[in-house]
């Protein structure tokens, strides 16, 4: 999408452009926005001991798109290269960048909590922002800073931090350039960004929370909002509760941001009516601890999170997954006071867990990770799933069942509010059996096909009352059931409790005798598939799933059936390959 800045222009030329034939090749006219970064900070005593990398270990490398990292004892041995900008040193003012850095890096240690759980990161200093005392930044400047950045580095960084917002909202009528530019550079490099949701001054005034800034309507990113990590004597918020100050969504067309969320601060108002903060930890410039508060400070914590995922895995980086992984492992904190409904729009999936929660399993669950492509006119369609027979009492299937389906449709800019142009739909149920079909028909793909299939990831099969008086931790923190319709999101998440479907549809649905299926089919708009004609190409869509299967009671051995059953039904599968470095703590 071509963006043009004229400077200086008087009205008089604005005027005489609508005369021009030109004219009704212009999309907008709008002003080019300008940015500045503000840190308020509290000084702090507390003290943690420097880290050194461990010689030989394996460490992977979070870029921090910021006002750049200062070179303090408690950074200086992590910092990977030289720094990268496009601004002298004395342009350069590394307070927020650094405070970002101190997050990242030394989170769990300076909040004593095993929030993150990696053993030590790498940093990359991507000055892209200028001391504003100095000079002033436009939105195509920033932009062109971070495509720079990234394209210059992006063979070593694949996880980048990006705190910094464009003030404005997000609208309901399309996607932001902002937000078109990040996508764009994911996909080509390969790289995975994740963006702050951006901070919202209403609660001064007793007013809801303001929408999600522009750039955090990166279909690609994964965009992060704030909650409280504790409740000072005049804060606004609980404790696991979302930030005075953080943005909510949805995005434009309802997509769900931020994804996730993570721990960010707390403000209020004092009885003289000045505002207290009660933040998080990090590094001032000259290495003294300070607390500040914003999403610009949870989303290092899932960047953080993200790097030390990839350097735990062995093979290429691939965003997807990671990406997967972590909304996958999200939860709901046991004191929310949100409404049921209104909690994906606001802090999407949750707070994730750490690393080692992510990649490790019990016995009495399983996770599968199906990462594909799936092309215009196919789809899948598993008929024999494995699910574990160990999971039936009393003659009906019971357990839990969590699914997370992230993949990157195709995105187009001309075509505004319909920016992303695929869909994926999951399916996931019980049949009665199968059944012959005549493949000479059109649009039969299949000889075998399913009789009385049913897909129980619906709300309407499950019983209001027993999901009211359900008080378990996956009923507080897990359930999930949106339904998603036929609206373009680019995630998807279930999570279901067997034992909460009316006694009707047990009856009907998840009897000892059915079999079980995963059914994932693809859509595009005609827009695409009118342009695939033309080009004589077929659309495509990267995809990531990933199932886990859990027994409540932990009694059935789930993951070793499971592993059985992929055996009996011939399916290629492996264990992840983790690093031969992983550390085990006895």
């Amino acid at each position: 999408m071509p963006v043009y800045k004229i400077k200086q222009v008087q009205k008089i030329v604005i005027d005489s452009l609508v005369h021009d034939p030109s004219f009704e090749m212009i999309f907008s006219i709008d002003p080019m926005p300008q940015h500045t970064l503000f840190l308020d900070f509290l000084d702090q005593s507390c003290c943690v001991p420097t880290k050194y990398p461990v010689e030989g270990r394996r460490y992977e490398t979070l870029g921090v798109l910021d006002n750049g990292i200062a070179n303090i004892p408690q950074l200086q041995p992590w910092i990977d290269g030289k720094r990268w900008s496009v601004y002298p040193e004395d342009f350069i003012s590394p307070t927020h960048g650094t405070f970002v850095s101190g997050v990242a890096l030394y989170g769990d240690d300076l909040e004593e909590k095993p929030w993150i759980g990696h053993n030590g990161i790498k940093l990359f200093d991507a000055t892209i922002f200028p001391d504003t005392d100095k000079e002033q930044l436009d939105e195509d400047n920033l932009i062109a800073n971070i495509q720079e950045a990234v394209k210059a580095n992006h063979e070593k960084v694949k996880v980048w931090n990006l705190s910094i917002s464009i003030s404005r909202e997000v609208n309901d009528r399309s996607f932001s350039d902002f937000a078109i530019a990040l996508d764009e550079l994911q996909k080509e490099y390969n790289v995975l960004i994740c963006k702050s949701a951006g901070n919202c001054m209403n609660f001064k005034k007793h007013l809801p929370k303001g929408r999600i800034n522009e750039g955090a309507d990166s279909v690609l990113a994964l965009v992060v909002g704030s909650m409280a990590h504790k409740k000072g004597p005049f804060d606004y918020a609980d404790i696991d509760n979302p930030s005075p100050f953080t943005r909510v969504g949805p995005g434009p067309e309802f997509i769900i941001k931020p994804e996730v969320v993570h721990y960010g601060g707390n403000v209020g108002i004092n009885n003289d009516g000045v505002l207290v903060k009660s933040g998080v930890k990090s590094f001032s410039t000259n290495g003294t601890t300070i607390e500040s508060v914003g999403t610009s400070f949870s989303t290092p914590r899932v960047a953080a999170l993200a790097t030390g995922l990839y350097q735990e895995l062995e093979g290429e980086f691939d965003p997807l997954l990671i990406k997967g992984l972590i909304i996958h492992s999200a939860s709901y904190p046991y004191n929310l006071h949100i409404p049921e409904k209104e909690r994906a729009y606001q802090i999407g999936f949750g707070i994730p867990q750490n690393i080692p929660s992510i990649l490790y399993n019990d016995p009495y669950e399983a996770t599968l990770i199906l990462r594909d492509t799936m092309a215009k006119g196919k789809y899948i369609d598993i008929m024999d799933f494995p699910m574990p027979k160990s999971l039936i009492r009393n003659g009906f299937y019971t357990g839990q069942i969590i699914a997370t389906l992230v993949y990157e449709p195709v995105l187009d800019s001309t075509q505004g509010i319909e920016y992303c142009q695929s869909n994926i739909d999951l399916n996931l149920g019980t049949y009665d059996y199968k059944t012959e079909r005549d493949t000479r028909k059109k649009n039969i793909l299949n000889p075998v096909g399913r009789h009385g299939s049913q897909n129980l990831f619906l709300n309407s099969l499950y019983s209001k009352r027993l999901m009211k008086d359900n008080c378990s931790d996956f009923a507080i923190k897990e359930r999930l059931l949106i339904q998603y319709g036929d609206k373009y999101y680019p995630v998807k998440k279930y999570a279901v409790d067997l034992s909460e479907l009316s006694d009707t549809k047990k009856l009907r649905y998840v009897t000892e005798d059915k079999k079980w299926y995963l059914k994932l089919q693809g859509l595009f708009r005609e827009h695409t598939e009118q342009q695939a004609k033309l080009e004589r190409s077929v659309p495509k869509q990267d995809f990531c799933l990933i199932i886990t299967i859990r027994d409540s009671n932990r009694i059935a051995p789930i993951y070793n059936e499971v592993v059985q059953g992929l055996d009996y039904y011939n399916f290629w599968h492996r264990n992840i390959e983790l690093a031969n470095d992983v550390p085990i703590n006895v």
